[in-house]
């Protein structure tokens, strides 16, 4: 995948750090949430904020933004923390990270 800025990868930070946004997201969903019971991966994070990719590794090419919240007492209440589904990394690309990208170089 071709990271634009503002996303990076988490496949070159340390596993330490990429598995605290999967802790972190586990411990604010709550029943109800879409991603509720999901296996994630975090892969990206839109740096200069709390928004966070995962692979969704339930076989179906999703993927998720979330804006994690990282609040102490769990869990939140749906539809928190805020989420953003896609079809695929492709279509994450398009929508999100292309935007993104694109707001960031004009300022």
């Amino acid at each position: 995948m071709n990271w634009l800025e503002p996303w990076v990868d988490l496949a070159k930070w340390e596993r330490d750090l990429v598995t605290t946004f999967e802790r972190v997201l586990d411990r604010e969903l709550a029943p109800g949430h879409v991603l509720y019971g999901v296996p994630v991966a975090a892969v990206g994070k839109r740096d200069g904020t709390d928004d966070v990719l995962f692979q969704l590794l339930d076989g179906s090419g999703r993927v998720a933004v979330v804006h994690l919240t990282w609040t102490h007492s769990p869990p939140e209440r749906p539809p928190w923390p805020a989420t953003e589904v896609y079809a695929s990394f492709e279509e994450f690309t398009e929508q999100r990270m292309r935007p993104d990208h694109e707001e960031a170089v004009e300022e």
